[in-house]
């Protein structure tokens, strides 16, 4: 499964190091590597004979491409690439659990159960390239990896281009003889159809343990392939009328993945529970033994001088800073944690410090769905107040260090600077301020400009000598315009900065409006005192709309309440208890436009900015999501039915979802509303719903375990998952 490293193999691509081999074919080696943070990934490079053929640069290219539209629902999702590099190279999620021979060869001929549970979720990753215009070309059983969450497809008919014999070339298809299509074993085109007669051969070898048109030489394979009837001898009664269509010399003939995916059915079962014991034991192995591996490197031949091959690697940095060095040991722990359980957090921490370069869509004239950057990021959550910064050239992401990077294309601007502790910064839109303090001394609570080009923290502009800027529970809570709103903290004990993790006997806590322009406290207001030990910051959200300040205020209790207050006096206008006493993330930040407040609470609710008082609610004792609201129309997802937008002013109704998948909907968070589409997490995936009407819904290649926030400015959809942050085209 491992083997080591030679003499000859770089140490290190990128910001990966290279831990072991994997496998190497003609045109390139697939390593194992771990990233900076402690991501163990599959690297797949070019071999420099082949890196040097212009074709061979382009069809990497394309199979980069191809792996990024499939994504990691149905393949291995993409981390980074480098493909301009004079080693190209690929870092995807390294995918625990055998190939699909592999697992016949475990288990002997799969249950029909299993087939038909493998067969489905393939019809769907096919029908995701097809939709994109790619065919996969070389389908077969070495090609689908059997995880605990699915079969995975991978090697887009790049990886064994050149000096394979299982390899052959008809025409200008390339692809393995005993799984082609008759078209493609003439040299014509290969079309969809030609996938889903592969697939179907697939699916043969699964349930039988052998190919439909046997073994042999290629010359022989090719001829049967094209003349003669497949052998099912050995396929369950139940999966014949299934599969024998698909073997149609005529494409025309053959059921569409759509079609194929309805007839198998198996597509709503927990796939672990489809697998046998010997594959399930067979992923559990693999799991551990991925944390075991250490490098190992193979000494250069006799009298072949050694080399220090210290000096192969790619963007590296001359150091790392303390707090860095601490993320790298947590995202490695965490790693070691998930992979120990049998299972792989893809969307976890992200390798490398340098965003992935986003790759046109060249495979395809369609608008781009899928990723186009990708940065690691530590961060908390729920952050508070919410995260990402959003400013119109700049996002910033992170939480125990701040990361700056561009909107539009995912370059890092500037990483780990002085600033750090997400509940300590905030933006107006157009600067950023943060609270500057140093964790061995009482310093007095200063507000001070964060540089937008290199994050660094400038003098203090306001200094609050009264109050103690490095207590626990010390918030920045949210900007507008000349106006800050910050919890700060008076004690009247000293400070002990070993036990400063929690709130203290002796604190009293106070709300406080501060005015950049004027540098000046505006006003100031008590909150309730925190036992001693007691670790719950006191506001969840703020956020100001007009002359109203919108809090969501945490009892020591966990209990909430929602708090508005006027923002030139601190006057208490209003406040109410909500629905949750302990809210999801998504939940703890009202929808707000300039006449109402939209919490999440048992159905729709509008409630009046000024007053509180209800002014509308629909689908009392219905469950949805926390809603959103964008141009006089208020967005949320309904349990069962999908997306629905009613109307601001009065909750009228105007469209529900259409199209399907509404029974995956997630109703964790609110949809996030961009140009022409709204979005929503499903079940796995992030789905987009047509403003216009409701009428058009369709999966985006972005996990639905992320958060989302739209970024108008630079046409992009900003994803924060646990370990990184990532741009999606924003439509």
């Amino acid at each position: 499964m491992f083997t080591p490293l030679t003499h000859h193999d770089p140490a290190r691509l990128g910001s990966y190091h290279l831990t072991a081999r994997l496998g190497s074919g003609g045109m390139g080696t697939v390593y194992l590597a771990r990233s900076d943070s402690g991501r163990t990934v599959a690297l797949k490079t070019m071999h420099a004979r082949s890196a040097a053929d212009p074709v061979l640069r382009t069809r990497f290219r394309l199979e980069t491409d191809a792996a990024r539209v499939i994504g990691g629902e149905y393949g291995a999702r993409v981390f980074d690439a480098d493909l301009a590099h004079e080693t190209p190279w690929l870092a995807t999620e390294y995918l625990i659990g055998p190939p699909l021979d592999e697992a016949v060869r475990l288990n002997g001929p799969l249950p029909e159960r299993t087939v038909r549970a493998v067969g489905a979720r393939l019809c769907a990753a096919l029908a995701r390239l097809h939709d994109s215009e790619v065919v996969h070309r070389d389908l077969k059983p070495s090609n689908i990896m059997v995880t605990a969450d699915g079969p995975k497809v991978i090697d887009f008919g790049i990886a064994r281009a050149l000096g394979d014999d299982r390899l052959t070339r008809a025409g200008s298809a390339a692809g393995t003889p005993a799984f082609m299509s008759p078209e493609q074993a003439a040299g014509e085109e290969h079309t969809p159809a030609g996938d889903v007669f592969a697939l179907a051969g697939v699916l043969v070898h699964a349930a039988t343990g052998r190919g439909p048109f046997g073994t042999g030489q290629a010359a022989d394979l090719l001829y049967r392939v094209r003349y003669a009837e497949p052998d099912l001898t050995g396929v369950p009664a139940g999966l014949l009328p299934v599969l024998l269509p698909c073997f149609a010399k005529d494409p025309r003939q053959r059921p569409t993945t759509d079609r194929l995916c309805a007839l198998l059915g198996g597509g709503e079962q927990d796939f672990a529970d489809c697998l046998p014991e010997p594959v399930l034991a067979d992923i559990a192995r693999r799991a551990a033994d991925v944390w075991r591996v250490t490098p190992h490197r193979l000494p250069p031949p006799a009298g072949e001088a050694g080399e220090d091959r210290g000096d192969a690697s790619v963007g590296t940095r001359a150091g790392m800073s303390r707090r860095r060095l601490l993320s790298v040991g947590g995202g490695a722990a965490l790693g070691v944690a998930a992979a120990g359980a049998g299972t792989w957090v893809w969307f976890g921490r992200r390798g490398g410090s340098e965003p992935a370069r986003p790759t046109p869509p060249t495979v395809s004239a369609k608008p781009a769905w899928g990723l186009l950057w990708q940065v690691s990021a530590d961060f908390t959550d729920p952050p508070v107040p919410p995260f990402p910064l959003l400013l119109d050239r700049l996002v910033v992401v992170g939480g125990t260090d701040l990361k700056g990077v561009d909107p539009r294309t995912g370059k890092t601007l500037w990483a780990d600077p002085e600033v750090y502790f997400g509940h300590r910064t905030v933006t107006d839109g157009a600067r950023i301020h943060t609270l500057d303090y140093t964790l061995d001394k009482a310093d007095p609570l200063s507000l001070c400009p964060v540089g937008l080009a290199d994050g660094r923290v400038g003098d203090p502009y306001l200094e609050l000598k009264d109050f103690h800027g490095g207590l626990h529970g010390t918030q920045l809570l949210c900007a507008s315009g000349n106006a800050v709103y910050v919890v700060g903290g008076r004690s009247s004990r000293p400070i002990d900065s070993s036990r400063n993790d929690t709130f203290r006997a002796g604190q009293s806590w106070h709300l406080v409006a501060l005015d950049v322009h004027a540098r000046r406290k505006l006003w100031e207001v008590p909150l309730p005192a925190r036992p001693d030990g007691s670790t719950r910051l006191h506001f969840l959200s703020a956020q100001v709309s007009g002359e109203r300040l919108v809090l969501v205020q945490q009892s020591a209790d966990g209990a909430t309440r929602l708090v508005v207050r006027d923002t030139g006096t601190g006057r208490l206008l209003w406040d109410r208890p909500l629905d949750s006493a302990s809210p999801s993330s998504g939940r703890t930040r009202p929808a707000v436009d300039d006449r109402h407040v939209y919490p999440a609470a048992d159905g729709l609710l509008a409630l009046g900015l000024d007053d509180g008082k209800v002014v509308w609610r629909r689908g009392k004792g219905t469950a949805y999501s926390p809603p959103a609201v964008h141009d006089g129309v208020v967005y949320a997802v309904e349990s069962g039915r999908g997306v629905v937008a009613l109307d601001a002013g009065g909750g009228e109704s105007r469209w529900a979802e259409k199209g399907g998948g509404a029974t995956t909907a997630d109703l964790a968070e609110p949809p996030v509303v961009g140009v022409t589409h709204v979005y929503r997490r499903a079940s796995s995936r992030l789905r987009a719903v047509a403003l216009a009407d409701g009428a058009t819904s369709r999966p985006v290649d972005a996990p639905a375990t992320a958060r989302y926030f739209a970024h108008p400015a630079s046409r992009r959809l900003i994803a924060l998952g646990e370990g990184y942050a990532a741009g999606y085209p924003l439509l």
